[in-house]
């Protein structure tokens, strides 16, 4: 057994395999090319090279080593079955010594598109494990552990490990994803580069400075924003991403190892962006991106970050049924979309195991985009001819008795049916962004692809009088709402404002304003209906996308109805 350091800090198990090679999991050494091990009886070798990744089987080797230490020895996982007793045995963080844990075998699986078995043991595993032995009760060595539950854990089996083993001792690839190392260049403090849409992002790279701040700023658009990350997939903001107009000063970050800047856009639009920072940021060209697809491949790829969205591109015919399939170890976002769709008319689905049937309905090219939930990770992806018509998960041809038309076409309604039969909203979803919008006691947020957004709210005016029996305003309601005062917006001014009176006599308040020293512009309407409840709806967008989309931007307050009373009448 053998403990794995980064400059003196553990950071993971492993253990001697044969031809003195260290194997350990590869989320514990990435992204180094050389770590420190450190035998049970203290022994310790500096600079053990890494000689090979696969993230697929999250398995890393490491040497060969001059060592006489004994090698374990491997099993075969096809002969453990259900029941029989586990071991996990590693270096727990917390602990200066070896330790373990036993539970039992649970199930083994073959992953579809690669060759990979793997299986899951009740053995609880805790962090710095990771990379350890998993045994049988003869001390055997059943697989690797490589992801730790609560409660349970996971190993890559002994025969997939000695497959790979023998690989790694001959030279050749290990991963069927190919082998990625980082870039070598010493990087530079400044970088220009353009965002284009919101599955477009930019990573950077740097090691910690040692005693000296870091300082990291942008020059982009309050929308574009920034995640710092750490070799683990550990997110170094609270809220994991943050504005780009929010720089960083702080000589308490990222004081070791190898850290990533994540850079992205909630919205379809190209942003052009200049980052300057303390230290060198090295650029990285991930070999995912932007691989043409066709029915019948399988692309075997790897989250090299957290934060990471690898896209994929293929052009189906109109009406082709497809299958698409993609399967990792943890748990994964597949957004299927293509310019110009409806929000209703992409798909989004998570999990680690998927088989989705698509119809596209128009022959242009598509985007299929993967976004890892924590950490790296490898997965597979295979795109195949279906036949099948049933359980079609497609642009919803069941929907298509819900569309309106519009200024820029069909939309899809949505409607929130209040308890009181007097409120009545119809909304376009293409303007909310999804299809599962309600209007709510608190502030909800939808993100459409050009970037408009619309926040929705319902409000009992009983919280939000300064006197019992005080009787709100319109203007005093807007002024004191949570939902304004919870927009992502600053230094508002209302540039435009009108009441309209509905048939019951109570009005309805339209203001436009600006935000953000122009670069927001927006539109909200709000109600009070029986001077009880509040009712309010805010869009606001970048302010050149809310200038195109203006049509749009009136339709959709138009559309909202009180009774038999219509904005889009009073108007």
């Amino acid at each position: 057994m053998v403990r794995i350091r980064v400059d003196g800090i553990g950071v993971g198990s492993g253990f001697l395999a044969a031809g003195n090679y260290i194997v350990t999991a590869a989320h514990v050494t990435w992204p180094y090319t050389a770590v420190e091990v450190v035998f049970e009886d203290g022994t310790e070798y500096v600079n053990v090279p890494v000689v090979s990744y696969d993230h697929l089987t999250d398995l890393a080797f490491l040497g060969p080593i001059d060592t006489t230490a004994p090698h374990v020895k491997l099993a075969n996982t096809e002969n453990v079955s259900e029941g029989e007793t586990v071991f996990v045995i590693g270096y727990p963080e917390q602990t200066l010594g070896l330790s373990f844990t036993n539970g039992e075998f649970e199930f083994s699986w073959q992953w579809d598109d690669a060759v990979i078995k793997q299986f899951s043991s009740t053995a609880d595993a805790e962090f710095g494990m990771s990379g350890g032995p998993m045994t049988n009760a003869n001390g055997e060595v059943i697989g690797v552990l490589v992801r730790g539950y609560d409660p349970g854990s996971m190993g890559t089996s002994s025969n997939t490990l000695r497959d790979q083993l023998f690989k790694a001792a001959n030279g050749e690839e290990v991963s069927q994803a190919g082998s990625r190392p980082l870039p070598a260049d010493k990087g530079s403090y400044e970088h220009e580069f353009v965002l284009h849409g919101h599955l477009d992002i930019e990573t950077f790279i740097f090691r910690d400075p040692g005693d000296a701040p870091i300082s990291i700023e942008f020059e982009a658009s309050k929308y574009v924003e920034y995640g710092l990350f750490d070799e683990y997939g550990y997110a170094y903001f609270r809220s994991v991403f943050r504005s780009a107009r929010i720089g960083i000063s702080d000589s308490s970050c990222c004081l070791e190892g190898t850290w990533y800047v994540v850079v992205r856009q909630s919205f379809d639009l190209e942003r052009e962006v200049i980052v300057r920072s303390s230290v060198p940021l090295v650029p990285y060209r991930d070999p995912d991106d932007a691989r043409r697809l066709r029915v019948g491949d399988t692309v075997y790829g790897v989250f090299d970050t957290a934060g990471d969205i690898d896209s994929y591109f293929f052009v189906p015919a109109a009406g082709q049924r497809i299958g698409i399939r993609f399967e990792s170890n943890d748990l994964t976002q597949v957004t299927i979309d293509y310019p110009d769709a409806a929000p209703y008319e992409t798909l989004s689905v998570e999990g680690n195991y998927e088989e989705i049937e698509y119809q596209a309905s128009v022959n242009v090219v598509h985007t299929i985009a993967l976004q890892p939930t924590w950490g790296t990770d490898g997965y597979t992806l295979s795109i195949f001819d279906t036949e099948s018509s049933s359980d079609t998960t497609s642009s919803g041809p069941e929907k298509l008795d819900q569309l309106i038309p519009s200024p820029v076409g069909d939309m899809l309604r949505h409607s929130f049916e209040h308890s009181d039969p007097a409120i009545h909203i119809d909304y376009p979803l293409n303007i909310t962004g999804g299809d599962h919008a309600e209007v709510l006691g608190a502030a909800m947020f939808e993100q459409g692809r050009g970037g408009q957004t619309i926040a929705l709210e319902e409000r009992e005016m009983t919280f939000l009088r300064q006197a019992p029996q005080e009787e709100l305003s319109l203007d005093q309601y807007v002024r004191r709402s949570p939902l304004v005062h919870g927009l992502p917006v600053f230094s508002e001014q209302v540039t435009a404002s009108r009441e309209i009176v509905t048939s019951s006599g109570a009005p309805i308040l339209i203001e436009y304003f600006e935000a953000d020293q122009g670069d927001t512009k927006g539109v909200r309407l709000a109600y009070i209906h029986d001077g009880k409840t509040g009712f309010m709806a805010v869009f606001y967008a970048p302010a050149g996308v809310f200038d195109e989309w203006r049509p749009v931007v009136d339709y959709c307050i138009g559309s909202f109805s009180i009774r038999d009373f219509s904005v889009a009448d009073g108007m």
